[in-house]
Formats: structure tokens, sequence, C-alpha cells
């Protein structure tokens, strides 16, 4: 019976905790989706554990948002990203794991000084990890009979899409698998490189308590797992931070899937078109079409 209670007030703990969230335990279980091979489960929870093994709540806070893009916008439903944004939650307190947004906006709506604001009709996907022993016995059962890998001491992900009611409440449903998918290219992505942010220590408010980082993008291929793979094994996951910075491309950069970073472009200097000849040190004069010393400039009758 004290085990029980125990087991109780533990999950009262964890659901009703202070903090960004919006509590455990929405009773979806990754077998019910429609589609899913026991495979691509499999290879969710490593790459969820690949991530855990980070530690992106070390530094990251709900205030840090992220963008996300996945391959072509034509590769998805709508022709649009599913969620392309992203914080992490956890890292001060409330639920551990991570939530991915419709937009920037919706994020931003939902992001409060101290926890997840409830904004009606707005849907987003979570990843909350959990123990085992406070599971829906659906979770668990599934995590007995495919042998999943933990993420951290004790922790499984448990991945729902809520859409918050008119009326404050939450309904919960399963992901699709299309919605997976993108959630597992996120993981891989974000694994490799959140660690690469660098701290800005002069930018943000100085009362601040919120780490600052300087710009960031990066793009890099993520391999899809076996179950998955069609035309291609590849797909380029671009990572940004803050949501909205972009790459320059370069008339010049190869065809590849990792475009070329953003870069200062060179300073726009006015020159005049020379036109040169094959005798050494004269030129064309541009403005009377005649042949001048080189060390005059292109005006004949300037030095």
């Amino acid at each position: 019976m004290d085990l029980h209670l125990k087991n109780l007030f533990d999950r009262f703990q964890e659901q009703f905790g202070s903090g960004p969230g919006l509590g455990l335990g929405s009773g979806t279980c990754l077998m019910k989706v429609e589609g899913i091979a026991p495979n691509f489960v499999k290879s969710l929870f490593k790459a969820s554990t690949a991530l855990c093994r980070t530690d992106p709540w070390r530094r990251l806070r709900p205030g840090h948002h992220f963008g996300i893009k996945v391959g072509k916008d034509l590769d998805w439903s709508g022709k649009k990203q599913p969620f392309p944004c992203a914080q992490f939650i956890g890292g001060d307190g409330g639920d551990i794991g991570f939530i991915m947004f419709r937009s920037y906006n919706d994020a931003k709506k939902m992001t409060g000084s101290r926890e997840t604001i409830r904004v009606p009709n707005i849907e987003l996907l979570r990843v909350t990890y959990e123990r085992e022993s406070l599971m829906f016995p659906s979770n668990r059962k599934m995590i007995k009979s495919l042998s999943l890998e933990a993420s951290g001491t004790d922790r499984f992900p448990v991945i729902d899409v809520a859409r918050c009611t008119s009326s404050g409440d939450l309904r919960f449903r399963n992901p699709t698998l299309e919605e997976l998918r993108f959630v597992y290219a996120f993981m891989k992505a974000t694994s490799l490189v959140h660690p690469l942010l660098q701290v800005d220590r002069e930018g943000g408010p100085k009362w601040s308590m919120l780490m600052h980082f300087e710009p960031f993008i990066e793009t890099v291929d993520v391999q899809w797992p076996p179950e998955l793979s069609k035309s291609s094994d590849l797909v380029a996951v671009t990572v940004s931070h803050p949501p909205g910075q972009a790459y320059e491309e370069k008339a010049t950069s190869t065809a590849s899937s990792t475009p070329t970073k953003y870069a200062e472009p060179p300073k726009e200097d006015s020159f005049v078109d020379v036109k040169l000849y094959s005798t050494a040190g004269w030129r064309q004069c541009d403005m009377c079409d005649k042949e001048v010393h080189g060390e005059q400039c292109l005006c004949c009758g300037q030095f």
C-alpha cells in the first residue's frame, strides 16, 4: 500500500509540479499509429537516446526557440513543414522534453515566463520523458515487447499531439507517421548541432537570467533508417536560432544538400569597365577611345 501511494504521489508531483509543460500521460501509444513498423519505433527511441546523451537541457530553456526545416516543403503534406519551430522544456523545472509548433508565432504565444500558456486552437507536438513506472500500461508493454532503449535513467519518450480547446481543456491524439518522420529528423539533427551554439555575452538584457546565444544556422545530412528509406537515404535538416535565420546562396556554389552559409557581402565600390589590350602598359580610354598609358586613370586627361 505504501508503494502504491508513493507511486501516486510521484506521478502527482511530476504532472502538477511548477514549470513549463502540459502535464504527463495522454495515453497515446506509438504502436497505435497507422502504418508504423516496430523497427521505426526502435529507431525513434534510439534517436531519442542519442539526443538525451548530449543533454540539451543543460543550457537550453523554453525561451530559446529553434527553426527547423527538413528536406523540401514539397516533401510534406500541404507542401509545408509540419512543425517548423521547437523549444526544449524542463531545464529549469517542469516536464522534461521538447515541444514542436506549427509556427514561430504559435511558439511565442504559448511561451510564458514560468509556464506553458494554453492558447485555444493551437496544435503542437510534444515529446516528454517519463519514468517507466509512471507510464500507461500500453506504453510499458510496448517498451518491454520491443526491448526499447531508455533515454537517461529509467525514462522513455512519450510522443503525442495536443490541442487546447476554447474552454481550456486539452485534447490529445497519436501523431501520424509523417509527423514522426519529422520528429526523428529533428532529434538526429539537433543532437549534432545544438552543442555548436556560442554564448553571446553582450546580447540580451543584463538583468535577464536567460542565457543568450549568437544567431546560428547549420545544415546537416540525416540518414533515414532503413525502414523509411525511399528515393534517398539522406535528408538535409536545417536548424536555426532564432527562427528565421537564412543562408545566402552563392551563384558559384556547387549543387549540394548543404547550402552556403550567409557571408558578409563585399563592399559595393563603383568600377568603370576597362578594356585590356595585348600591348603591355596601354589601355583604351572609355571616354574618348584613345589609347592611354596604364599609369593614367580611365579618362585620358586625368592622373
